[in-house]
């Protein structure tokens, strides 16, 4: 049995922090303090001034601030939701915007809304909308497209990329990394157009598959540079399939 009270804010209210069972704001809520709870569903403004605690489900379709870190079992923002820092045990799922300040965790990370965080850590990335994250991404997986910034390093065991000209990466490190046009073929056939190019820094894995893509360097064991490419140099272990004119210079290492 459930050893806390709930929390239930259905107009315009001020709660005390503390220990809850369910929380639940429907109205404007504004909770003075950091709040532990069993789980927390929002469809109101809701204003926790100071952590967030959630042994279960946190859920926000309002608009959502929390002045310190969040830590919860699994997160569903389909509103506006802002904190320090967010740490998800499972899934984090997020169509609406979800923005920290420092650092996002989770196990996995699908984001079809705005993801603004100052670092990812997770063991599955999905992104299809606006992603921007001002330091490093580290994940086994992750597949992105839509807008793309990235300030610091993208690291992944598999990187699947998209491309587009809203793509800004500083520079992607990891097993397999494939940034490639989608295809953009028409019922007919008979008609693909140029997405424009995705512009990362430095790209270096073992197997690398790229088109449509301005980079200074790339080091790879298996390196393929296809069509609309510009880049710098070429440092590949194994082997190199270019099309002409999209390397400057190329040099082969020995096995990487």
């Amino acid at each position: 049995m459930n050893e806390h009270i709930d929390m239930k804010i259905s107009g315009s209210s001020t709660m005390p922090g503390g220990e809850y069972g369910r929380v639940s704001i429907s109205g404007a809520g504004k909770v003075q303090g950091s709040l532990k709870c069993e789980e927390m569903h929002c469809s109101g403004a809701s204003n926790v001034q100071g952590d967030v605690d959630c042994a279960g489900e946190l859920c926000t379709s309002g608009a959502g601030k929390v002045a310190g870190s969040v830590r919860c079992g699994s997160l569903t923002a389909s509103g506006t939701f802002s904190a320090q820092t967010v740490q998800v045990e499972g899934l984090a799922s997020v169509s609406g915007s979800l923005r920290t300040e420092q650092a996002l965790t989770a196990d996995e990370l699908r984001a079809s809304g705005s993801l603004e965080a100052g670092s990812v850590h997770c063991r599955a990335l999905r992104s299809s909308g606006s992603c921007r994250i001002s330091g490093d991404i580290e994940a086994e997986t992750a597949v992105l497209s839509g807008a793309v910034q990235i300030g610091g390093l993208l690291n992944a065991e598999t990187v699947e990329i998209s491309v587009n000209p809203a793509v800004h990466i500083s520079a992607i490190g990891g097993g397999t990394i494939r940034v490639l046009q989608k295809d953009t073929t028409t019922f007919l056939g008979i008609f693909r157009t140029s997405p424009g190019c995705a512009r990362i820094g430095s790209i270096e894995g073992d197997n690398i598959e790229l088109e449509n893509v301005e980079a200074e360097i790339v080091r790879g064991k298996y390196v393929r540079i296809g069509h609309g490419c510009r880049i710098g140099t070429v440092e590949y272990g194994e082997n190199l399939e270019a099309e002409h004119g999209t390397v400057r210079q190329s040099t082969q290492t020995g096995t990487k």
